[in-house]
């Protein structure tokens, strides 16, 4: 397992969190946080929010073809 530290920052609060995740994971992770960590590894809170956002909106569209797709497989049987 691998540990990535990222840091949390807002204007009244700076606090580093270290995460352990597998390590084929790891490097995923990695280059998703580059996307919106400044060069000292630094994340504001908004900024983590907005990608959160995002991702979980890229989940849903996932999810939603997903499951059109279930509904077409079973329109065919």
């Amino acid at each position: 397992m691998k540990e990535l530290e990222v840091y949390i920052t807002s204007r009244s609060l700076s606090r580093s969190y270290k995460i352990t995740v597998e390590d084929d994971f790891a490097q995923i992770l990695k280059e998703e946080l580059q996307g919106i960590v400044d060069h000292n590894n630094n994340l504001d809170a908004k900024d983590l929010l907005g990608a959160f956002v995002k991702k979980s909106y890229e989940k849903y569209l996932q999810t939603k073809g997903i499951n059109e797709i279930l509904l077409e497989i079973e329109e065919i049987k």
